[in-house]
């Protein structure tokens, strides 16, 4: 069994100060209304799982020299994991559901890094041909294998489609050792020396609660921002929903925490393409960090909000490695996924129908150093959520975090005014 160090992505993937205890997942849900064939199901996602070599990965932490590794493991069958849903109501059989999770992610948290399987694909029956099939897969998984394709394989896969061969995760490891130690990168870090320096002079504007008992990390829903009004806005400034709602965010933090600077880390996925298309993107770190000008309005901070983001994504391939050579925090990371014309859509699975599912009480993470707050753009919304313990951020901070959301909505679609007069409003 070789074991391998991870390399200074994934580490930054992982978001945690002390990985050998605390390890993300990310989970897919979809509901399956109709006759299930399971047998059927189990060998899909059996052939699945032997195509990606990263569901062989295993991950184990060496407490000799604290260190994190990961290796492949020889086994990696799958059998059907079926469990019923207990309630007398849907919505009984629901939380049921949610309960189950829970204990499931929380004994997986505990295992992730003891060598133990760091995936789980549930099929939860609802009775009357009703079903809820849940992935779950460890942060380091999702380098090789991202939940948006696992799914589409599952369904595709049940539908007679051939098993799509995926690139191997060895390869893209290899790929990326040589990258990370090329003479290109060092270059490249070296061109960014003084950016990477204001990076670690930052100073955090969230710090985790010291000597305290942690509480459950859970997503909630924080606010919907209608896109009827924003759309002219945004097409006359060509400006994205998603920089629209970054600058609320950076609003939002630099109001309620009183800072002049705020940082927030973004995912993003540009790695190869042999590797995007068959594994999908690699959530690699970059930095949007800027400065709101109190004498400008609220619309001329997007502006520069999105100048300044189209920028750092050009450095996102070194990002990683500096966030953890210099152990940078990183205090929120702000997701964005698109689901124009198709989220929720009805989609054959043999039989029956499968949808997309969207349900917080079955997305929660176990435990976070750090806030998530996560956007889903439909035809007509942006849908945003929070993950939170209720430390980093207290339920009259989130409180007022709303409000500024909707004050920034109102100066883009109705009055503007500048940044100073907006904090006013808020007595800041």
């Amino acid at each position: 069994m070789e074991k391998i160090k991870l390399i200074p992505i994934q580490k930054a993937i992982m978001c945690f100060s002390e990985p050998r205890i605390y390890s993300p997942s990310l989970a897919g849900v979809f509901m399956i209304e109709g006759k299930v064939d399971k047998k059927k199901l189990e060998t899909v996602i059996d052939e699945i799982v032997h195509k990606n070599d990263a569901f062989s990965y295993r991950f184990i932490y060496d407490e000799k020299d604290d260190e994190v590794y990961q290796y492949k493991a020889e086994d990696t069958s799958y059998t059907l994991d079926e469990r019923t849903a207990s309630g007398g109501t849907e919505e009984e059989k629901l939380q049921d559901i949610r309960d189950q999770i829970a204990e499931i992610r929380r004994i997986d948290v505990e295992g992730n890094l003891k060598g133990e399987v760091p995936w789980n694909i549930v099929l939860f029956d609802m009775g009357d041909d009703k079903y809820i099939l849940y992935a779950r897969l460890f942060h380091l998984i999702t380098d090789g294998m991202s939940i948006g394709i696992l799914i589409n394989k599952i369904i595709t896969g049940y539908n007679g489609a051939p098993v799509m061969e995926s690139a191997n995760m060895s390869d893209y490891l290899k790929d990326t050792f040589e990258h990370i130690g090329s003479s290109e990168y060092e270059e490249l870090l070296q061109k960014n020396d003084d950016l990477i320096k204001s990076h670690k002079e930052y100073k955090p504007f969230l710090s985790v609660p010291q000597g305290v008992e942690r509480k459950f990390a859970r997503y909630s829903d924080f606010i919907t921002l209608k896109k009827d009004k924003l759309a002219e806005v945004c097409r006359k400034n060509r400006l994205s929903y998603f920089h629209v709602a970054l600058l609320m965010a950076h609003t939002m933090f630099s109001v309620v925490f009183d800072r002049n600077e705020t940082r927030l880390t973004i995912p993003i996925g540009p790695r190869k393409k042999k590797y995007t298309a068959t594994i999908g993107p690699l959530l690699e770190a970059y930095f949007s960090r800027i400065k709101l000008d109190e004498d400008k309005t609220m619309l001329e901070n997007t502006i520069e909000c999105r100048n300044f983001n189209l920028r750092e994504t050009k450095l996102s391939s070194i990002m990683p490695d500096v966030i953890i050579q210099n152990d940078l925090p990183l205090e929120c990371i702000v997701t964005y996924q698109s689901y124009i014309s198709n989220f929720g859509e009805q989609m054959p699975f043999g039989e029956a129908k499968a949808r997309a599912y969207s349900d917080n009480g079955m997305m929660d993470y176990y435990y976070s150093n750090c806030l998530s707050l996560s956007g889903v753009e439909t035809d007509e919304a942006v849908i945003l959520t929070l993950r939170n313990d209720d430390m980093l951020m207290s339920k009259e901070q989130v409180a007022e975090g709303v409000k500024v959301f909707e004050a920034v909505y109102k100066c883009l679609t109705e009055q503007d005014m500048t940044f100073g007069e907006f904090k006013k409003q808020f007595g800041k």
